[in-house]
Parts: C-alpha cells; structure tokens; sequence
C-alpha cells in the first residue's frame, strides 16, 4: 500500500507517483502501466515513453559495452571506482580522479580513449611518458582489435603534417606542446580531454585558460570565473554556465598537492569540481613512545631498533636540535653500521630518487613540517617505520621580533595561561594576528596601523616574559616548558601536525586499503612527551592516537605484517595483484540532512575533494577500503502540498493519501512552499527548488556501489530519510538506513557498517504528525483569519493549549505573597510567606528572632542527572539568558561539529561510551579515579542523554575556537552551551558527596521556621564539579546580617524554560518541536518577553478565547495529549496509523459550518 503520492516524483516524466512505485525502482503508471520482468529502460524504449531516464539508459548501455572492452583489453573486468569514472564519462560530466595509489587511473584513461568515438587528446609532464602512454595504448588497441590512429606528439616535420592534417584519432603530447599548438588545437572538437599530471600543468596559468577554450567556455566566461568579488548574480550566472551540456569531457589526474594560482578555481566555477587531491588522514600505525635518559641514550636504543626492523626507515630529530645534530646522527648510524642517508645529502628531487630505489636503511630529517621527510614522500611500497629521537616540537625564543606567525603561535600557546581582561586580550589579539599570518616582518613598514598593532602585541607578550611569576607558572604547566640553550630561554610544546605528517610516512593508502606502519618516539622529557599527546588529542580528535610501550608490541609479529604490506604494494605499482582487491574498493554515497554535518563526517578522514552535482554539493575522501561521497539534503525536501485534496491528502477514499511535492524556497526572506505560483507572489527574489538538490543526490546515487541515509535518528529524521530512499530508489537498489547519535569517527563507522532497513513505523508516526498539525491547524487558522481578518494568524494543536496555559499563569501571577531574604552568618536563605500582612510582621519583628541549629544528619547528596532537551534548554534560558530557539540552534552546531550527542531527545541513558571513554578520563586526571562513579541513569533505547563526544574542557574548546579549528556562528554562547553539557555530565559520573545537616530554625512566639542546610562536607564528590548546594558556615553565634522584604508574585509568570519544562511535564510537544512552539507564540505575537517573563498581549487572549469557546474539542489540552500518546503507539508499531487520521478527519465538518469560510 502507498504511504505517500510525490508530485512532480516520477524519475521518468517529472509526473505524479506513488510510494510503493518507487520503492519497487520504477517510474510511474502513466510512463509504465504495468510492472514488469524486463529492464525497466528497456519496457520504456518499447512503450517509447522513455524521457528523463535516457541518458541513464543510454549510460548503462554504453557501462556495459566498456565493462567487455576494458575486460578484452586489461584482462580483467573494470573495478567499482573505475565504473564510476565510466559512468560520469557517459554521463558527459568533467571530474578529477580521486583514487589510492595503483588503481589504475591512467590504464582507465587510456582504456576510455579507445572505447570512445571522437577524438582524444592526452597530456603529460614529459614526452617519455606520452611516449610510454602512446606505446601502451597501441598494444591495448592490438588487444581489442581497435583500429585507431595514435599520435604522439614531436616537432619531426612528418607528424607536424599528420597533426594539422588531423590524420588520428588520439593525440598525446606534453605541457608545452599544448602551448605552442593551440591555435592549431582550437580547430578540432574533442570528445575527451586526459589531463595526467595536473599539478605539472597548472604552473602555466596560459595552459589553463587553453584548456577551457578547448572545452568550449569563452574568454568572458573564464573572465567571470576569475573575478574576486563574485555578486549573487555572478554566481547564478556561473551555475547556469556549469549545467550548460558539453560535448567535451575532461578527465583530471594525480593532483597531489594544494594548487597554487587562481585558476585553480576555474575547475570549481566552470566544471564543479575541485583539481586538489583528496588527502586521507587515516593511518594504519603502532604508536610506541620509550622513555630515556636523554638523546644519547634514544641513539643507542634506536641503533639496536634500527637493526631488527631492517631497511625503509625514516629517522626524526626536533628542530631543537638543528641541522648540525643531522649529519651527527648519520654519522653515528654509520659508525655502527647502519646505511643512513641525510636529507641535507641531496637536493629535494634527488633525496626522492634515492629513497625510491630504496638503496638506504634509515634517512635522517628534522621532525618539522617544511622538512622534505615529513611532507611529499609517498613510498607505500619502501617506507616501513618512522624514528622519533625526541618528540616533535614548536620552539619560540623569548626574545621576540615583530613576526606574525611567531607573536600568533606564542599566543595561543600561552593562552590557558592568562586570566581576566588579559586572556581576553589574548584571544583578541589571536584573531588579529590571524588576518596577517603571510605578512613577513620586514613587509611590515609598507603598514603602518597594521605594525602599530603589533608592536602593541609583542610588547604585551615582552611584558608577560619579564614577569618571573609569568615565568614561574609557565614551568609549572602541565605542557609547556621553558628551555634554556647557549643562554638564551626558548618556550617549547609538542608539534602533533608534524607527528602525524611524518609517521604518516609509514602508512600510504594503495588499492585494498592502508598500509601498515610503525612510528616510535623516544623521549626524555616527560612534559614534552605529554604536551604532544595533548596535542594530538585536540588536534587530531579523529585519530584517537594510542601510545604503546615496546614491550607490549610483538615485534617480529608486526615486521611480518608490514613486510607483506610492502610486498602487496610492490605488486600494485608493477599492475600485479590488483584483480584479487579490487572487488573490496566500494564506493559509498552518505546522505546526511546538513553541509556542516557533510563536511565534519568528511574531515574526519582526511581533507575532501569538492564536487558540485546540481545543485548539491558533495564531498568526496578515501575511507580504507572505500571512495566516500557525501552530500546533504538540507533538511526536508518535500512537504505536503496545500492545493489538494484535504489540505493536502487526498480523503475522498479510504485510506486516506497524502500528496508531497518539493519544498520551495524564497532565497531573500527564507519562506518556503510548495507552490511555485503563491511563493512568486511574495517573493522578490531567486525561487529555488528542492527538486535541484534531488537529482543531484540522483546522479550521485547512480554512480555508486551503495547508499546509506544518515539523517538525523528520530521520526522526523526517519521520514526525510524515506523521502530520500523513495527518491533514489529508482537510480540504486541499494540503499540502507545509518543511524548514529553522535557525529564522531567511530560512531560513523559503526553506523555504516550496521546499516538498517527504513523504519516505516517512524515515518508513519512522523506522517500522521504532519498531517494532524496540517488539518487541526489550517482548520483553525482558516477560521480565525475569516473571524479576525489577519491572514497570519495560525492555531495549533500544540500550540493553543500552551498559549493558554501562558494566559492562565500570568493571571495567577497577579497574586502577590511576601518573600523575606535574609542572610544568616552571611548564608542567604529565603522565606516565603503567603499572607502578605502576616509577612509583614514576621519582617518587622525579625530581630527578636531565636535562631538555632539542631538535629545533624549524615547524608549523601547526589547529582542531577544529564541533560535532555528540555532541562539543557531550561538552563540555557535560566542561566545564559538564551531563548529555546538560539540554543537549539546552538546546539545543533555542537552536534553537527561532532562535540556533543544528539539533542533531541527526552532520555537521560548514559552509554558505556560516554561512562568510561568520556567520563571516566576526565574524572580520574582531575579528580582522582575514586572520584569516577558510574551511572546509566535511564534504560535501554537507541536513545542517550546530551553528553560531550569526548572528554574535551571547555577550556581547549575556546582553544579550538580562538586557533581556528572549530568554528561557530555564536562562538561565545556555543562555549556557554558547551560548558553546561560538559559540567552537568561530568557531575553526573562523579561519587556522591558526603555531607552534614542540620536544621536551622528561625523561632518567634507566633512563628517558627526550618529548613535543613549542609553544614560539613565529610566527602566531596559531584560538588566540586557542579555544586548544588552551599555549606553554612557554623559559627558559636547565629546572627541575621543582612534582610530584605519583596512582594513577589505567588506563581511568576513562566520563562522559555519554565515553559518547557511544562510541556514536558504535560505531555505536549516533543524534544523536536519544544522550542518551535514557544518561538511561533512569539512570532505571532501572542505572547511577549518582559524582563525573561512570557506575558501574554490582547491579541492572545482574543484568539484564545475564541479558539476555546467555538472548538473547545479540537483546543483541549487532552486530545493533543491523547494524539500524542498515538504517536508513540504508532512508532512502537501498537497502533494501525490510519485509525488516528480517521479519528481527526472529524475536523473537516468545522470548514463546513464555518459559512463565512471560502476555500
């Protein structure tokens, strides 16, 4: 049975379809009456009803005549990666190939060029490898029995004829051939464009524009794509120009380093894509750190390593250490047999040709990131294991001159170190300093307010320095150290950048996954040793980086396992062994609901490749053995229409029918519809249409192996991710669900590999949710615009209830009682008093008081549990002063960004994960393992409380914030957020406290008093991360030293988060819909915020009133609780989804009787 109609949803003729087609791949009735056996390109060529889907169709024919071509060819059937590069060939899209080394990307090329009618044009760095490319192809063609003319470029007289003449089919040739020929280029059509060496070419920024002419853009085009300050129209201009269909199709390869240039961004504005490779971040390598006396001690130690682990070593001093000490450890090594070369041996070029004849045991280099050991060596099949002689460390002299980077590194490294105004200062400071990075001191006088402010900086930093208590704290420091060398101080912590570059050596990504390495760092210096791990830890979340002794790695074990690694690398490089891992290499798209959620999943694994399909944006990183693509939705792409049936479902018939079409966006004022018509009337600007984003994540889809929808894990969630899966579902059969509840590498992993089927409980749950608030709310919102004659009013079924209960409390507020603050031995403590007369007395006469303690008790005091949504959102509101709307909004960012778990949710369930990888680390370093006390707090369910991801301080988040490496549109309220959820959980894993009680007892003749107050902490425990209570101070005399009188309100009116707290209370309204109900009571202007209170207006209590009295049945906080409850049946699978629509259906009648009322 059909959950849904989508208009505009058939993948065929853009026409009206149902669910259940879609689910089964196929378009809808109209373009194939009946479901059929066969192919459905085939069925619909037959019916000649085949429109939109040709190019698909016409795709997999011309796949599978390649897959038989290149099998003839090769000897073996294409690989998943090279069948994408195929399909987007025959798809006419431009790409960069983004692949692990031994893949075959220039076989699939060569292959490609003969497979295809048209010419072919392929450029190399050097004539020797078009030559060799040319010789290749021609023993290909012989293979394939393909008779192509190929010519390989050269100034003889007799091909120059042969090239003007264009007697051949595919021309190869180099950088400067294109160069010098392109006037005579300019006049033949190519059907594709092979670019080997991408890096190579772009160092002749005339070569780039040639190549753009060939593909057909003109001058102004590529002029546009080059202009610096881009307006919104500039750029819907280069989208129209990127759609545009091409006849020529360009191929891009081996970029291995950031292009420099600004016409690298010509690949990005005119073919959506990006030439910078995707680098991976992921590594394969034993982390082992041995404590030693000192240097010589790690040179003795490393010789006898050295030794056993054999040939392909790299061997690392820190830049303490200099040049000098380079040649020294050399020399040592060679003393003792061991053939070592330096890197100072030979110029950049030559050190890599003599490392990759592997005619070498170790090299020696500086463990710094310019060092040409630690950056460009990509060896997977020679490098074997990395030597730390001292870990990798940032050196700055406390003698200061005006450089930039050097005043921006010493900041942030002496930034947890300064207080008040002057950390402020600090972090200022940073931001500037951030903007002038590339600035070299000596270009400084060509600015004068620009060295004004650095001076002002360095004599901030000068001031510090000088300072021996300054001095004193920074020796006293967990991880920074403070270093003399030949007289003079240097301020010295870990280098983790350069760790994870340089060990990164050892492990390279090939065909079939990471190579093994092993990385040892030998240190004499504890702190140093443990400011690199901190570092690599804040840095490097993903790495989750484990330092081993080298006792506990079983060496010979592990020689063995990289040694086979080598020996598999070898064979890929030689086109050996590549049939038995081909199959492992898939290729993955994730969808999630947000860019930023895209773009954390992506950086997780390295720095992606950008590719624009459509309008979607998609992110492409190599992950061990598959290509990652990810995309994002952007939320809801389809929403129930208004202009049919019942407010958008179909009711003439049982069951009733939903109809979705895509949403609709106002770019200008962000409204959306479904209906292009109504939306164009009210807005001025670009209309854009989620229909782009859809066939985007169509194609993607097409391309790939397999599928996975990773939107968010609850029902609203669930039916985007169904809408998604209905979407694609005719493009891949394969699609799964991935569901995890904290954005971080590990979480992601285990989602992707336990995927799920779509949990259609939940999207029915979330279905009739929508279409209740559609009929219950458009019903009422159409009465009260023809009853108030505002058509931007609305009622709700959540909504009103509230509304009232804002009325009903802010009446009630109107009472006052008499509230008496008053300090006792300095303790504040409040009474309150409901008669305000008798207050009053109790006031005046407060000095005859007896006051006394009595009755002590021990007692244990415990921790407030985690946060839910509704508890984190009462604090924000109570204690930031943020409403519900900005700190959902805020805590979306923390989720998205990977530093807190999911936020919507009304669990308190502590994971093992969050007891013991989270809590249990940060507990045991502060506060002593004693102090760790684990709690589940709720049971069972997918679901778990608001908790950090990691044991992240709040402090080295502001680190993160003020370096750069975590970015937020609020970052000053996301820190205070974060720091609630951060104290609050870590409470709630910590032992109870121990504590004494007494009771003080205020006495008057006609009056008495208590309250029970901590006297003694006999055990701390929760309290010294999140005190809930204060000690009174026991003195041998009780005096009031302070007092105070209030007429207060005997209920106050309710905040954002005491309101919340009531819906939950209550029943009404979810984790996800909390803070939307109180904004859209703001927005309409039925309530208003005074002084942090919610006060109702006129307008409120008019259409209160008159929503109550007229449809008191649809307005009652029982049937929204009763609604609700379905809800939770539906999603539980308790209840038939339909009986609850057939229930509500009742409301229509009020449109009836309502005469007033026109459709």
């Amino acid at each position: 049975m059909a959950l849904e109609l989508i208009e505009r949803g058939c993948p065929n003729c853009g026409g009206v379809i149902s669910s259940d087609r879609l689910e089964k791949g196929l378009p809808c009735s109209k373009c194939l009456p009946k479901p059929t056996e066969e192919k459905v390109c085939d069925a619909l060529e037959e019916l000649k009803t085949l429109k939109y889907l040709k190019p698909f169709c016409d795709t997999d024919k011309s796949l599978e005549r390649f897959i038989n071509f290149f099998e003839k060819a090769v000897g073996a059937k294409p690989w998943s990666l090279q069948r994408v590069w195929a399909k987007r060939v025959f798809m006419n899209q431009s790409f960069a190939i983004v692949a692990p080394t031994g893949v075959g990307k220039t076989t699939f090329g060569l292959v490609m060029s003969l497979f295809l009618k048209g010419r072919v044009l392929a450029i190399f760095p050097t004539r020797l490898l078009a030559q060799q490319a040319g010789d290749r192809l021609s023993e290909l063609a012989q293979k394939v029995g393909v008779n192509k003319k190929i010519l390989i470029y050269q100034s003889k007289k007799n091909i120059r004829e042969q090239f003007l003449n264009g007697d051949w089919d595919i021309l190869l040739g180099t950088n400067m051939f294109l160069h010098k020929n392109f006037e005579n280029l300019i006049n033949f059509k190519f059907k594709l464009i092979f670019i080997d060496d991408i890096d190579s070419f772009l160092k002749r920024g005339k070569n780039v524009d040639y190549l753009f002419k060939l593909l057909g853009f003109s001058g102004e085009e590529i002029k546009l794509a080059l202009k610096e300050n881009k307006t919104q129209r500039d750029y819907d201009r280069l989208a129209r120009i990127r759609k545009r269909k091409r006849d020529t199709v360009l191929i891009v390869s081996s970029a291995t380093l950031k292009p420099r240039g600004k016409r690298a961004y010509l690949f990005r504005n005119l073919l959506g894509f990006d030439v910078q490779k995707a680098i991976t971040t992921l590594r394969n390598i034993v982390d082992v750190a041995e404590p030693v006396k000192d240097l010589e001690e790690a040179l003795e130690k490393s010789v006898e390593l050295i030794k056993k682990l054999g040939k392909g070593g790299l061997v690392y001093l820190s830049v303490f250490y200099g040049k000098d000490k380079v040649q020294e450890v050399k020399e040592f090594y060679r003393k003792h047999g061991i053939n070592a070369v330096s890197y100072l041996d030979y110029k950049p070029e030559e050190l890599y040709q003599i490392l990759e004849k592997g005619e070498f045991d170790v090299a020696v280099g500086i463990s710094h990131i310019t060092n040409p050991l630690v950056r460009g060596i990509d060896l997977p099949h020679i490098i074997r294991y990395a030597v730390f002689l001292d870990p990798p460390k940032h050196v700055f002299p406390t003698e200061l001159t005006l450089s930039p980077p050097l005043l921006h590194g010493l900041l942030l490294t002496l930034l947890n170190l300064f207080e008040g105004d002057d950390r402020l200062k600090a972090i200022q400071y940073v931001m500037y300093l951030k903007r002038y990075l590339t600035l070299r001191e000596e270009q400084l006088d060509n600015y004068p307010r620009i060295k004004e402010r650095v001076e002002e900086i360095k004599n901030f930093l000068e001031n510090y320095l000088k300072d021996e208590n300054f001095l004193k704290k920074i020796k006293e420091s967990e991880d920074i150290s403070l270093v003399p060398k030949e007289g003079k101080l240097y301020i010295v912590v870990g280098d983790a950048n350069s760790y994870i570059q340089a060990s990164g050596r050892t492990s390279r990504f090939i065909a079939g996954g990471m190579t093994k390495g092993l990385s040892v760092v030998y240190y004499s210096d504890p702190k140093a040793f443990y400011s690199l791990k901190k570092r690599l830890a804040l840095y490097y979340m993903t790495q989750e980086i484990e330092f081993k002794r080298l006792s506990e790695v079983d060496l010979n074990k592990l020689i063995k396992e990289i040694d086979e690694d080598r020996k598999r690398a070898r064979e890929i490089l030689q086109g050996k062994g590549v049939a038995q891992i081909k199959d492992l290499f898939k290729t993955t798209l994730v969808i999630v609901e947000s860019p930023n959620k895209a773009r954390t999943i992506a950086g997780f694994f390295g720095k992606p490749q950008m590719r624009l399909v459509e309008d979607s944006v998609a992110y492409e990183v190599p992950l061990g053995d598959r290509l990652l693509v990810i995309t994002a939705s952007l939320g809801h792409v389809l929403d129930l229409v208004t202009d049919k049936g019942f407010f958008g479902v179909l009711d003439d018939t049982y069951p009733y029918l939903p109809v979705y079409d895509t949403i609709k966006i106002c770019r200008e004022t962000h409204e959306q519809h479904t209906e292009y018509e109504y939306l164009k009337k009210r807005c001025k600007g670009k209309i854009e249409d989620k229909l782009e984003i859809i066939k985007g994540v169509r194609e993607v889809s097409y391309e790939v192996d397999e599928v996975f929808i990773a939107t968010d894990p609850d029902a609203e969630g669930e039916k985007i991710g169904y809408d998604l899966y209905l979407l694609s579902k005719p493009f891949n059969f394969n699609i799964k669900r991935a569901e995890f509840h904290e954005v971080t590498p590990k979480a992601f992993r285990e989602a992707i590999q336990n995927p799920r089927e779509v949990d259609l409980n939940l999207v029915k749950a979330q279905l009739v949710r929508r279409i209740l608030d559609r009929w219950v709310g458009f019903t009422l919102s159409h009465i009260l615009w023809d009853a108030f004659g505002k058509k931007w009013l609305s009622a709700g079924r959540v909504q009103t209830p509230v509304l009232g209960w804002v009325i009903k409390r802010y009446e009630e507020s109107k009472e006052k009682k008499g509230e008496i603050l008053l300090h006792v031995n300095d303790f504040p403590l409040k009474i309150e008093i409901e008669d305000l007369m008798f207050a009053k007395e109790i006031f005046k006469d407060l000095e005859l008081a007896d006051i006394s303690l009595s009755n002590p008790q021990e007692e244990e005091k415990r921790p407030l549990p985690p946060y839910t949504t509704d508890t984190v959102l009462e604090d924000a509101n109570e204690k930031l002063h943020l409403s519900a709307h900005k700190t959902m909004k805020i805590l979306q960012e923390l989720f998205e960004a990977g530093y807190i778990t999911y936020h919507r949710t009304d669990s308190t369930r502590v994971s093992d994960a969050g007891k013991y990888l989270v809590a249990k680390p940060y507990i045991t370093k502060m506060f002593g393992e004693e102090y760790f006390y684990p709690r589940s707090w709720g049971e069972g369910g997918a679901h778990e409380c608001i908790r950090p991801t990691r044991p992240l301080e709040p402090k080295d988040l502001e680190f993160m914030i003020t370096a750069g490496i975590a970015e937020f549109e609020d970052p000053e309220n996301a820190l205070k957020v974060y720091e609630l959820i951060f104290k609050r959980f870590m409470a709630s894993q910590m032992r109870p406290a121990k504590v004494i009680t007494e009771e003080i007892i205020l006495k008057l003749p006609y009056f008495e008093w208590k309250e029970r107050v901590v006297t003694e902490v006999k055990e701390h425990g929760f309290d010294l991360m999140y005190p809930t209570f204060k000690v009174f101070p026991k003195k041998e005399k009780l005096e009031i030293t302070h007092k105070e009188f209030r007429e207060v309100p005997k209920v106050y009116p309710y905040t954002q988060g005491t309101l919340i707290q009531e819906m939950k209370r209550r029943g009404l309204g979810r984790p996800s819909t909390y803070a939307q109900i109180v904004q859209t009571l703001l927005e309409r202007h039925y309530v208003v915020e005074e002084k942090g209170f919610l006060i109702p207006t006129d307008l409120g209590r008019e259409v209160y009133e008159y929503l109550t009295k007229h449809f008191p049945e649809w307005t009652s906080e029982e049937l929204t609780r009763k609604l609700e409850e379905a809800m939770d049946k539906i999603e539980r699978g308790e209840l038939d989804y339909m009986e609850v629509l057939k229930e509500v259906h009742r409301i229509k009648v009020l449109l009836k009787e309502e005469k007033a009322f026109k459709k």
